[in-house]
């Protein structure tokens, strides 16, 4: 059974992230970002989620081309 923070911090208080960090986030860390989150629920056996990582400070100041 899994704690009440936990529950919270898996389910009832996660939020998707739409927004940009003010700082670089290494390769590395992306790797483990994905790694992670590649064994999270699916539907019908498919990874639905569906997340861009942009590094490159211009594409983020013209976010709408992605």
């Amino acid at each position: 059974m899994l704690s009440e923070e936990s529950l919270d911090t898996i389910f009832r208080k996660a939020r998707s992230h739409n927004g940009w960090l003010d700082h670089n986030i290494s390769d590395e860390k992306i790797h483990q970002i994905y790694e992670l989150m590649k064994f999270g629920a699916t539907s019908a056996n498919t990874c639905p989620a569906r997340i861009t990582f942009v590094k490159s400070q211009g594409l983020k100041k013209n976010s709408s081309h992605i």
